[in-house]
């Protein structure tokens, strides 16, 4: 009896793995798609700021490119600590995922051998 119930345990505990690793595949769907639109947004900036530039006077043409050089800053910063956050987060559910897998899957196997064999190396019946 307690052969079937690893077995049964092993499909969970697979499950288990397999919806984590969906989990990972989501978060670097959404992390790509939010990058591009970062991109996206990042490219209409510098076109109003090339614009706003190119009709500014002598003096306040020093003003926005201090001002566009401390914002680019602020943005890449953010834009790269969301990055990295994001890719712990997909390693961690990756390899989570990779264990809770082989576990599941051992455990399967486990489930699966012959009585007698099972017998021999637990001492259960």
């Amino acid at each position: 009896m307690l052969q079937n119930w690893l077995s049964v345990a092993g499909i969970g505990i697979d499950l288990l793995g397999f919806l984590l690793l969906l989990r990972e595949w989501w978060l670097a769907f959404f992390h790509e798609s939010a990058t591009l639109d970062f991109q996206q947004r990042r490219a209409w900036e510098q076109s109003l700021r090339h614009h706003q530039h190119t009709h500014a006077s002598d003096q306040l043409r020093a003003h926005l490119d201090a001002s566009h050089r401390i914002q680019d800053e602020m943005v890449e910063r953010a834009a790269r600590g969301r990055h990295i956050e994001t890719l712990r987060s997909r390693k961690r559910a990756f390899v989570l995922a990779t264990v809770l897998i082989i576990l599941g899957a051992l455990l399967q196997l486990v489930g699966q051998l012959p009585a007698e064999l099972f017998s021999l190396f637990t001492g259960a019946g």
